[in-house]
Protein backbone atom coordinates (compact mmCIF):
# COMPACT_ATOMS: atom_id res chain seq x y z
CA UNK A 1 0.00 0.00 0.00
CA UNK A 2 3.10 2.22 1.01
CA UNK A 3 4.52 2.14 -2.57
CA UNK A 4 1.03 2.23 -4.98
CA UNK A 5 0.80 5.80 -5.14
CA UNK A 6 3.56 6.16 -6.54
CA UNK A 7 3.49 3.18 -9.03
CA UNK A 8 1.09 5.64 -10.43
CA UNK A 9 3.60 8.40 -11.60
CA UNK A 10 5.94 5.62 -12.99
CA UNK A 11 3.22 4.42 -15.20
CA UNK A 12 2.14 8.16 -16.45
CA UNK A 13 5.94 8.69 -17.19
CA UNK A 14 6.69 6.12 -19.05
CA UNK A 15 3.12 4.72 -21.05
CA UNK A 16 3.70 6.23 -24.13
CA UNK A 17 6.58 4.81 -24.45
CA UNK A 18 5.15 1.44 -24.72
CA UNK A 19 5.86 0.57 -20.60
CA UNK A 20 2.97 -1.39 -19.26
CA UNK A 21 2.63 -1.69 -15.57
CA UNK A 22 0.52 -4.49 -13.46
CA UNK A 23 -0.76 -4.72 -10.00
CA UNK A 24 -1.39 -8.04 -9.15
CA UNK A 25 -3.46 -8.40 -5.49
CA UNK A 26 -2.31 -12.10 -4.46
CA UNK A 27 -5.38 -11.48 -1.18
CA UNK A 28 -7.85 -9.38 0.65
CA UNK A 29 -7.08 -8.29 4.48
CA UNK A 30 -9.08 -11.05 5.19
CA UNK A 31 -6.78 -13.61 3.52
CA UNK A 32 -9.12 -14.72 0.35
CA UNK A 33 -8.18 -14.31 -2.85
CA UNK A 34 -9.41 -11.07 -4.41
CA UNK A 35 -12.46 -10.35 -6.70
CA UNK A 36 -13.74 -8.09 -8.57
CA UNK A 37 -15.05 -5.88 -6.49
CA UNK A 38 -11.54 -6.14 -4.37
CA UNK A 39 -9.19 -4.60 -7.44
CA UNK A 40 -11.99 -1.60 -8.33
CA UNK A 41 -11.73 -0.83 -4.86
CA UNK A 42 -8.08 -0.98 -4.69
CA UNK A 43 -7.58 0.85 -8.25
CA UNK A 44 -9.90 3.48 -7.22
CA UNK A 45 -8.60 3.89 -3.32
CA UNK A 46 -4.72 4.37 -5.16
CA UNK A 47 -5.62 6.26 -8.01
CA UNK A 48 -4.01 3.87 -10.35
CA UNK A 49 -5.12 3.91 -13.91
CA UNK A 50 -3.37 0.69 -15.07
CA UNK A 51 -5.12 -2.84 -14.60
CA UNK A 52 -5.02 -4.26 -11.17
CA UNK A 53 -5.59 -7.92 -11.58
CA UNK A 54 -5.74 -10.54 -9.19
CA UNK A 55 -3.51 -13.25 -8.51
CA UNK A 56 -4.81 -15.77 -6.01
CA UNK A 57 -2.77 -18.97 -7.56
CA UNK A 58 0.34 -16.75 -7.30
CA UNK A 59 0.85 -17.29 -10.64
CA UNK A 60 3.49 -13.95 -11.00
CA UNK A 61 5.58 -16.92 -8.61
CA UNK A 62 7.32 -18.37 -11.53
CA UNK A 63 8.78 -15.10 -12.57
CA UNK A 64 10.99 -15.10 -8.87
CA UNK A 65 12.87 -17.51 -6.95
CA UNK A 66 11.51 -18.80 -3.78
CA UNK A 67 14.78 -18.22 -1.75
CA UNK A 68 14.58 -13.82 -0.15
CA UNK A 69 10.78 -13.65 -1.30
CA UNK A 70 8.50 -11.26 0.20
CA UNK A 71 5.76 -8.97 -0.87
CA UNK A 72 5.96 -6.50 -2.55
CA UNK A 73 7.32 -7.69 -4.96
CA UNK A 74 9.05 -5.70 -8.58
CA UNK A 75 9.28 -8.23 -11.29
CA UNK A 76 10.75 -6.28 -14.57
CA UNK A 77 9.91 -7.74 -18.06
CA UNK A 78 11.39 -7.21 -21.17
CA UNK A 79 10.03 -7.95 -24.47
CA UNK A 80 9.06 -11.87 -25.33
CA UNK A 81 8.74 -11.37 -21.13
CA UNK A 82 12.73 -12.01 -20.59
CA UNK A 83 12.66 -11.61 -16.82
CA UNK A 84 15.06 -8.66 -16.52
CA UNK A 85 15.08 -7.54 -12.81
CA UNK A 86 13.43 -10.54 -10.41
CA UNK A 87 11.92 -9.26 -7.20
CA UNK A 88 14.33 -6.06 -7.02
CA UNK A 89 13.92 -2.24 -7.01
CA UNK A 90 14.25 -1.31 -11.09
CA UNK A 91 15.31 2.14 -11.75
CA UNK A 92 14.43 4.71 -14.06
CA UNK A 93 17.80 3.56 -16.43
CA UNK A 94 16.47 -0.10 -15.95
CA UNK A 95 13.15 0.79 -16.86
CA UNK A 96 14.57 3.27 -20.16
CA UNK A 97 16.58 0.08 -21.25
CA UNK A 98 13.44 -2.10 -21.43
CA UNK A 99 11.45 -0.37 -23.52
CA UNK A 100 10.32 -1.49 -26.96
Amino acid sequence: MDEAGSLEAIYQQYKDDGFILITMLTETNEGLPPEQDDLAFWADEFGQTFPVLSDGDLAFSRFIEREGYSLPSHTLLGLGAEVLIAHGEPTEEDIEAALP
